[in-house]
């Protein structure tokens, strides 16, 4: 199993790449003027099935949405261990939070079957915030929601959990 750097996919064009974000849940919360913007500044990448979209401790600064397959979020144990946290479907995102605070990535995401991935590296998400900050800004709060949304589904599974 091998990590490489998400490659940009040769010959699509910027409309194609919108049509895709568009159709990932993401592209329902943005107007199709936004969608255009934030197009302009994704590439596609494909994985094969058990390859390292990243792996765990890797300082990558990317987001990603998946267009098409799925993608297992692995974490490894001490005795060198790998439980599935959770599988990703199409239209969904990864790589959110070392893409927002710069530390390295907290575990694996693995390609489960081929995988077709949208990434925004983070130095195209500093273009949007610089060239269109009322786009940025609606990034920036929607990654924050998810985020609160998650922490609070953790803290519920942590309260529940037997001693």
């Amino acid at each position: 199993m091998r990590t490489r750097a998400p490659n940009k996919e040769p010959g699509v064009s910027t409309a194609r790449l919108a049509d895709l974000f568009d159709g990932t849940k993401w592209g329902e919360d943005f107007s199709r003027e936004e969608v255009d913007i934030i197009a302009s500044h994704l590439h596609l990448a494909t994985f094969s099935d058990r390859e390292n979209v990243f792996r765990e401790g890797d300082r990558q600064d990317f987001m990603a949405f998946i267009v098409s397959g799925m993608v297992d979020i692995v974490k490894e144990s001490g005795d060198a261990t790998e439980s599935v946290v959770i599988t990703l479907h199409p239209r969904t995102h990864l790589g959110e939070m070392a893409f927002v605070d710069g530390e390295p990535r907290s575990a694996t995401a693995r390609a489960k079957g081929d995988v077709t991935l949208l990434v925004l590296p983070k130095e195209q998400f500093q273009a949007i915030l610089r060239d269109h900050p009322d786009v940025g800004v609606k990034m920036l709060m929607k990654i924050a929601r998810l985020l609160s949304r998650r922490l609070r589904q953790t803290t519920g599974r942590l309260v529940c959990a037997p001693l």
